[in-house]
């Protein structure tokens, strides 16, 4: 009986599998389309050429592609019949461009309850893209973090769990800094320095933009922020980054996919890197310790709302240590004149000490000192270089 039942999946999978690779029956064309030359993802995105403009749209997804041969030598009369054919079959024509090379056309199909959009173009044989709207194939419930991100190699993040279907294939620990564009107008910030990044196999009809748009739903329910979303509608390698702070909880993530190639999630625990004895620790050994995430509005001494964590971060370990004093080091990089950059970290520091100080730490405590590009901890030529040298340090005065 078992075996009846491995046999009777085992055909539901190869007809599913059948069905992905067939286009949709309201789809006729006069040219054929072997199941080899159609791929099919159960979401995905494409950008339409309309007359004055573009259209993104997404939902399930087909690109196909037939030799076109039987219509004739001219790419041009070519896509005249196969007008002519959607036509028939229902599809109004949102766009047409025969003098194009190649020569494309833009198709909308509202019946029967489908909503689809089709560009079918010409030249060395016929391609036709195929978007057919419709919700992600998945929907994820993630829980809103509660814990530390440390977790075996094994497993999955609790706090971010897996797409439902795929594998995990691996975990590697990074820790290049973790760099993340909170102003996209501007050279991204070190918000850690480090990451762990886990790696899985996708399923064989995962979209690109399917796993984006699905943690991105569940991120957002769980309490997380949006920073960087990435839909790569042209380099088809989308991204998200998000960032989760409660009190002197610190996490940010990153989930690049690949769609059906799989797609990674990397974690970063900027809370466990400020814990208040790891602090203590650096501080007594090397006489200071950086701390990342205290954010700035550019060319300003204004703290940005991201900065929460690291700001709670610094006040946990001075009240855990309340005989400590220490100095708060403002460091740029060397971009721009040093005297400014001398006042700008100065700045800098005095808003964090304010802050502090009015958290009820006592202000004979804290000094303030800005260094401005005088004293790198990296390399200037390079974004991820600049990162590292802007930063705040806690230095032990005197030592």
């Amino acid at each position: 009986m078992r075996r009846l039942f491995l046999a009777l999946g085992l055909l539901a999978a190869s007809l599913t599998a059948f069905a992905a690779a067939s286009l949709p029956s309201y789809l006729v064309l006069p040219v054929r389309f072997a199941p080899g030359d159609i791929s099919y993802a159960t979401y995905e995105q494409h950008e339409f050429t309309l007359r004055d403009d573009t259209a993104i749209h997404r939902g399930r997804y087909w690109r196909a592609t037939a030799d076109a041969a039987k219509l004739g030598d001219d790419p041009r009369q070519q896509l005249a019949q196969l007008i002519e054919a959607m036509k028939k079959a229902g599809w109004e024509v949102a766009m047409q461009d025969l003098p194009r090379n190649p020569p494309l056309a833009t198709f909308h199909y509202t019946r029967d309850g489908k909503d689809a959009w089709a560009a079918v173009q010409t030249g060395e044989g016929v391609m036709v893209t195929l978007v057919e709207s419709a919700a992600p194939s998945a929907k994820l419930d993630l829980p809103v973090p509660t814990a530390s991100a440390k977790v075996a190699a094994s497993a999955d993040f609790p706090m971010l769990k897996r797409f439902p279907g795929s594998k995990l294939t691996g975990t590697v620990d990074d820790d290049r800094p973790f760099l993340v564009a909170v102003d996209p107008a501007k050279e991204p910030v070190q918000v850690a320095s480090g990451a762990v990044v886990k790696s899985y196999e996708g399923l064989p009809n995962l979209g690109t933009i399917e796993p984006i748009v699905v943690y991105s739903d569940a991120l957002k329910r769980a309490g997380w922020t949006l920073v960087e979303e990435d839909t790569a509608i042209t380099s088809g390698d989308p991204s998200l980054t998000a960032h989760f702070v409660r009190g002197t909880t610190d996490l940010w993530a990153h989930v690049h996919s690949r769609g059906g190639d799989g797609y990674t999630i990397s974690l970063a625990d900027a809370g466990a890197e400020r814990g208040a004895t790891k602090m203590k620790a650096e501080l007594d050994r090397a006489c200071k310790v950086p701390v990342y995430g205290l954010n700035f509005d550019f060319d300003k001494a204004t703290l940005r709302a991201d900065s929460e964590a690291a700001l709670n971060a610094i006040l946990a370990f001075l009240q855990a240590y309340p005989d400590l004093a220490v100095e708060l080091g403002g460091h740029t990089d060397n971009v721009g004149k040093p005297d400014y950059n001398a006042k700008l970290s100065t700045a800098r520091v005095e808003t964090v000490r304010g802050w502090l100080v009015g958290k009820g730490v006592k202000p004979t405590r804290l000094t303030a000192k800005g260094y401005g590009d005088t004293q790198p901890v990296a390399s200037n030529d390079s974004p991820e270089g600049r990162a590292k040298n802007r930063r705040v340090e806690l230095r032990k005065p005197g030592c």
